[in-house]
């Protein structure tokens, strides 16, 4: 079942304030009318997309920090 950005979205908030699935599920029922058995899946690959999106960022600033400092610090890494 593909999600809209307003299903996602609402998913994330509610499960953030409350830190619930089942009580995440039953908002959404509640809201949307629709029964969604696996929201915990949903929220998992929302936030592994959050996770990719972040490491792609640092990963870049890391690059362009060692192209600036000339590679002086990449045996840190």
């Amino acid at each position: 079942m593909r999600l809209t950005v307003e299903e996602r979205v609402f998913i994330l908030e509610i499960y953030l304030k409350t830190m619930s699935y089942a009580h995440c599920r039953q908002s959404f029922l509640e809201k949307f009318r629709i029964l969604m058995m696996n929201i915990t899946r949903a929220i998992e690959e929302e936030n592994e997309r959050t996770l990719r999106k972040v490491t792609r960022n640092m990963a870049k600033r890391v690059d362009k920090c060692i192209d600036m400092n000339g590679h002086h610090f990449q045996h840190l890494l």
